[in-house]
């Protein structure tokens, strides 16, 4: 069998397909006896939308990229899918060997170049390879900590002529129980006089949402957000849900002040910016998680569904909360809609699109679509690595296998990846846009009035952007809200991809400290 049917038959085989790709003359020998292949107009792009989708099915999804240059465009969102710990697995077309000491056109260090952004990485020796290569490739992406990998691909191995032997899809087996961290921890929560619960995006991952209410109900203890999650820690409906933590120590700190122990269930933290306020002095630390590195106190490695199951025996309750009424959300919204806030609006979006896959770009809005929109079992993707242009492609990858999938970005974010509405037409992907258009970098100007006082007045933080026509030359509807959003329902209609622009309250909102 040639290399290139060996190619196409193995990664069927692993299902693998579709291919996302954007390839080159490095790649089409390995493309030849492939037709299930997504087109984008960026190579990066090909990246977020395997991200998305490899994070919304739990799955590896390829990536078949233009040797070194296609992975230079594409470092940024490799690099989001190893912070958000996605099993994409990447492919580029390496030049041909036999001149490769000329070092032609095309031709480069492409294992160096990916560095350690992706967990295993692996140049094809020959094509005999390419099962055995492409099967461990899936086990190393799906051995906790989850993640990218490599394979580069010779051209001129397509071609070469071999017995084939079939790959077997691996299966991956995250049932990890860790009776020691049961116990470990119910003693300490037993030992302890206010314990609090951080819970993060592993929750979503296997599936806890269940065992994480009844071991906070059990325990009647505040749970909250991890900072900065990627995905669902917990269902916010429930009374035990405290809010989200920020991503400084001094507000971390504030936040947990009274709480002597706090135990984080799948999910870590992240910090910006800096502050000088060590993390949570003084208290006892403890984290439990198969895809987590934290940084401080103690480290448990298990199943987190596993362990809450086993934990909620061993506990008894400890506290009495339940969080109270918020009775100024009501008469925040009313305050905000003359001035169009946040607030408002994704009130407004909440009727509409409760049963919708959020995938958050908003940036300097991001807290407040996690505050109003709330999370529930696969709803909510975030970009971990705080990259700028991921949402809009991993919403069209998420789109490929859910149809109710809206997309909330602001519009200086939007720009980074506007190709993507192309692929969006070609292949009738159903993903809806809300752009929050502001009027420029917000966040970099909220950063300055805190930092660098004097720069959010610079004129290349501002632009105004017609993003409804640019939408509109791809060939995606588009209209401009009033003040009433009404349009939200015509936003919701229909499986056909749309794009809504929202002019939202273009004040500097206060950010960090």
């Amino acid at each position: 069998m040639r290399g290139y049917d060996a190619f196409a038959d193995a990664i069927t085989t692993l299902n693998l397909l579709p291919v996302f790709g954007n390839p080159g003359t490095t790649e089409l020998t390995s493309l030849k006896s492939l037709d299930d292949y997504v087109l984008t107009l960026f190579d990066g792009l090909s990246v977020g939308m395997a991200d998305g989708l490899s994070q919304f099915t739990f799955s590896p999804h390829l990536v078949n990229l233009h040797t070194i240059l296609g992975l230079g465009n594409s470092m940024s969102y490799i690099y989001s899918a190893k912070m958000n710990y996605s099993p994409v697995v990447v492919t580029a077309g390496q030049q041909d060997l036999r001149h490769i000491s000329m070092d032609p056109l095309l031709s480069g260090d492409l294992l160096g170049f990916i560095g350690n952004n992706v967990k295993y990485k692996h140049e094809l020796k020959n094509a005999s390879e390419i099962s055995s290569v492409l099967t461990r490739a899936i086990k190393e992406s799906m051995t906790p900590p989850i993640g990218p990998v490599f394979v580069s691909i010779p051209m001129n191995l397509m071609d070469e002529d071999f017995s084939y032997s079939p790959p077997v899809p691996p299966v991956a087996d995250f049932e990890f129980s860790n009776n020691e961290a049961v116990d470990a921890v119910a003693d300490l929560i037993k030992a302890s006089k206010n314990p609090a619960l951080v819970f993060g995006w592993e929750i979503d991952l296997f599936n806890a949402f269940e065992e994480a209410e009844r071991v906070s109900e059990k325990l009647g203890c505040p749970v909250f957000g991890e900072t900065l999650a990627h995905r669902a820690p917990f269902n916010t409906e429930s009374q035990m849900f405290a809010g989200n933590l920020l991503p400084g120590t001094t507000l971390i700190n504030l936040k947990l002040l009274r709480n002597d122990l706090v135990v984080f269930i799948g999910g870590d933290v992240i910090l910006y910016p800096y502050l000088p306020s060590p993390l949570l002095e003084g208290k006892k630390v403890v984290f439990v998680g198969l895809n987590i590195s934290p940084k401080v106190g103690e480290f448990y490695k298990a199943n987190v569904r596993s362990f809450l199951k086993g934990l909620e025996g061993k506990i008894t309750k400890k506290c009495n909360f339940s969080r109270p009424t918020d009775f100024q959300m009501t008469t925040k919204i009313a305050n905000e809609k003359e001035r169009m806030g946040v607030t408002y609006v994704m009130s407004k979006v909440r009727k509409q699109f409760s049963d919708f896959v959020i995938v958050d770009e908003a940036i300097s809005s991001s807290p407040i679509v996690r505050d109003v929109l709330g999370y529930s079992p696969r709803r909510y993707f975030f970009s971990k690595s705080g990259q700028l242009g991921w949402g809009s492609p991993a919403a069209s990858g998420i789109s490929m296998k859910e149809d109710k999938v809206l997309a909330i970005v602001g519009e200086g974010s939007f720009m980074y990846s506007l190709q993507i509405l192309w692929t969006i037409k070609k292949y009738s992907l159903p993903v809806k846009f809300l752009i929050l258009r502001n009027g420029g970098y917000s966040i970099l100007k909220s950063y300055s009035l805190s930092y660098s006082p004097g720069v959010e007045k610079k004129d290349y933080l501002s632009f105004d952007l017609p993003t409804e026509k640019f939408a509109e030359s791809f060939g995606i509807d588009s209209m401009v809200a009033g003040k009433e959003l009404e349009e939200l329902k015509w936003l919701k209609e229909g499986k056909e991809s749309k794009l809504l622009v929202v002019d939202v309250d273009r004040s500097i909102p206060k950010l960090f400290l």
